[in-house]
């Protein structure tokens, strides 16, 4: 017998609750992510499917601008999806048809959590459009290789697997004095040093950031959940770097740094890093996610520098779905997707 679905909006928070599918889903998918996305104003908007008493898909879904009031859609790793089943992809693909007539989208784009096997993947391609990889690249859409650390092993354990240059770094900043300050309560107080070195990090290494006040939102709403934690290096009275930890579920991620020019020499970032991983372990969380890298075969071959800071203290690559598109605009989506390719082959 045929399962039968219900899809249903959630506008609260309480009921809505992608990590009883996955304790490992992303943070893109928690509701206070979708809070910091309102308050860029953009619309979000929150769903989930059951299955009788059975809870099978929770996502959060995104509305991004294009030009000519047009939009796209896009949730960032969701759906979350407990069995995925014709059915359910077949019920996806009709609610967001109806929710991108509804916000003039002309795609929909999805990224699956857990990542689909190939068997699912096979399943999802018959309702979806794999997109082509030179579509990935977008300040909004997230990577699709992150690195992760098993914070289940000893201390000992991972200072042995780190490249032998990050425990060099570690003990130089020791020795050279930098200090390490956790810090849990009252984050806000370092808001304006953080965004201070933010900036500085910005000019240095030639990229955007978002407003000041989407920063500040997210200081204040992490400061009332209490969500997270920052790992400050102090030289000489002054701070060097303020790195800012997100945890949500079972996993502690690096999710923002910003460092000094001044004492680099003394690799106040290694220390900083591994107090942060130190401290994500004595709270009790078995993963440290530090975000997006390159891979030899993807579209973020400008992140190679930081990605090697990253792999330098051990883990492994964690790989993500591949993107799946809905075009409801035909003739729009390939207009999209041909700028995109054009950008790619003439920067």
């Amino acid at each position: 017998m045929p399962l039968s679905f219900e899809f249903k909006e959630i506008t609260s928070e309480a009921s809505f609750d992608p990590l009883s599918i996955d304790p490992k889903t992303p943070f893109t998918q928690s509701y206070f992510y979708g809070e910091w996305q309102k308050n860029l104003g953009r619309a979000v908007k929150r769903f989930s499917v059951t299955s009788g008493s059975d809870v099978v898909c929770f996502f959060q879904l995104i509305t991004y601008p294009l030009l000519r009031g047009k939009n796209y859609l896009y949730a960032p790793y969701g759906p979350v999806i407990k069995d995925f089943s014709e059915g359910l992809l077949e019920l996806l693909k009709e609610k967001l048809a109806e929710i991108a007539k509804k916000e003039n989208a002309i795609f929909a784009r999805l990224d699956f959590t857990p990542a689909p096997d190939s068997s699912q993947r096979a399943l999802i391609e018959k309702t979806f459009k794999k997109a082509p990889v030179y579509t990935y690249r977008s300040a909004y859409f997230q990577p699709r290789t992150d690195w992760i650390l098993n914070l289940k092993k000893s201390r000992v354990e991972l200072l042995g697997e780190m490249d032998s240059k990050t425990r060099y770094g570690i003990r130089m900043a020791e020795k050279s004095g930098i200090k390490i300050e956790i810090i849990e309560a009252g984050i806000g107080a370092y808001f304006n040093d953080f965004y201070a070195l933010m900036e500085e990090t910005s000019r240095r290494n030639k990229f955007g950031l978002h407003p000041k006040e989407y920063y500040k939102h997210i200081f204040e709403s992490s400061e009332k959940r209490k969500n997270a934690y920052l790992a400050v290096a102090r030289y000489e009275g002054g701070i060097l770097v303020i790195d800012f930890i997100l945890t949500f579920g079972n996993v502690a991620n690096y999710v923002f740094s910003g460092s000094s020019t001044e004492h680099r020499r003394l690799c106040p970032s290694y220390l900083a890093q591994w107090e942060a991983i130190c401290h994500a372990q004595k709270l009790g969380y078995a993963e440290y996610n530090f975000g997006g890298v390159a891979t030899e075969s993807d579209a973020y071959k400008d992140w190679e520098g930081l990605s090697f800071f990253k792999k330098r203290f051990g883990g492994r690559p964690l790989s993500h779905s591949p993107f799946y598109d809905l075009p409801t605009q035909p003739a729009w989506y390939y207009l999209y997707g041909l700028r995109k390719l054009v950008k790619k082959i003439i920067p």
